[in-house]
């Protein structure tokens, strides 16, 4: 079977990483053939290994050249609708990173263009990948905790040190000023467990304190409901003096519970999962499960190929989505409709912190449809 033919626009340090470990560990059906920046630069150390790619300063020159299957799209986060609706307009399947959008504008008009086309985006929704989070949506499948009522998710990742590397996350009078709308680590995994959007949103902000930065807000807390009065607590913060890992998720359910708790120290990382319909786990039981996705899925187990990019999950998600291409399936397995539902909501929760809370309806663009 002929290969795939990748390209890549934004070549950041993410982007250079990911276009190099997807060509060479998924090279039996990649192919890494074309490079998008504004900086030449960026691509020296890349060209050593990849002589026969070709790098492109335009990236609409690089789309209607290149001769591509798949375009990867590695820009900042604030500004990868546009890139994504190109490829897709020409009929090239896209693995877009997240969030989605930066807009619900944005969100309408890629919502538009891949109604238009036959070609799959995939979003990248890096914590959907990893072995808990997959284990997660697994128990929920079985009814072994009933119905999810109740959720919270943390993200709590003190990003200053990231600030010259990539200025994109340092709060500006316009830009990045609110952490809960880099919502999708969050919501990502709980939105895969439950049946219905979320609807509603109210926001808070601390403002800043930590920094001497006035328009920053070194934490966000986010209480979002569905029609059905299904909650989930949201809290972001990327200022903060928090040591711990990044990432802790709790569900409430009708028929068990269900934790995550990052790592705190010399402590890693735990899971523990309860349900009233298994005898021996009525109690809150620990699981042996971590973020490598193959602690779930035991097709990859052990497979040097699928260990690259947050535990792992980088590298599973391009296998679902190259496997999803070799079937021919008309829909990605994180597509943009799920893509566009786990970043909106982190957009509509900034209009409600930018209101003082108040309570603000969140709306999609199939709404209309």
């Amino acid at each position: 079977m002929p290969k795939y033919r990748l390209g890549v626009v934004g070549l950041g340090g993410r982007g250079r990483s990911m276009f190099s470990s997807i060509s060479k560990n998924l090279s039996d059906d990649l192919i890494g053939v074309a490079a998008c920046d504004l900086r030449r630069d960026l691509y020296d150390e890349l060209a050593k290994t990849y002589a026969d790619a070709t790098f492109y300063e335009d990236y609409d020159t690089m789309l209607d050249q290149a001769n591509l299957d798949i375009v990867m799209v590695e820009t900042p986060a604030t500004c990868h609708a546009e890139f994504c609706a190109k490829a897709l307009e020409r009929g090239i399947h896209v693995f877009s990173d997240i969030p989605s959008v930066a807009s619900a504008e944005e969100a309408q008009m890629l919502w538009d263009v891949q109604a238009r086309s036959k070609a799959l985006l995939m979003t990248g929704a890096t914590t959907c990948g990893w072995g808990f989070t997959m284990a997660l949506k697994n128990i929920c499948d079985k009814g072994l905790i009933g119905k999810p009522y109740y959720m919270e998710a943390e993200y709590i990742h003190d990003c200053r040190y990231l600030w010259e590397l990539t200025p994109w996350r340092k709060p500006g009078p316009n830009v990045h000023k609110y952490p809960i709308t880099y919502c999708t680590h969050s919501l990502g995994p709980l939105l895969r467990i439950i049946d219905e959007e979320l609807r509603t949103v109210t926001c808070i902000s601390t403002g800043s304190h930590v920094t001497d930065i006035p328009h920053a807000n070194d934490l966000n807390v986010a209480i979002y409901q569905t029609d059905s009065g299904v909650m989930i607590k949201q809290i972001a913060s990327f200022i903060n003096n928090c040591t711990t890992g990044h990432h802790s998720y709790r569900i409430h359910g009708t028929e068990g519970y269900f934790e995550h708790l990052s790592s705190r120290g010399a402590e890693p990382a735990k899971t523990w999962f309860s349900s009233t319909k298994i005898p021996e786990m009525k109690t809150l039981t620990p699981i042996s499960i971590g973020f490598a996705p193959g602690d779930f899925d035991s097709d990859i187990r052990n497979n040097p190929k699928y260990t690259f990019g947050h535990g792992g999950s980088d590298a599973y998600l391009w296998y679902l989505f190259v496997n999803a291409l070799k079937k021919g399936d008309k829909k990605a397995p994180i597509d943009l409709k799920a893509g566009i539902a786990m970043t909106l909501p982190g957009l509509f929760a900034r209009e409600s912190a930018m209101k003082g809370g108040e309570k603000v309806n969140i709306v999609y663009p199939w709404d209309k449809d």
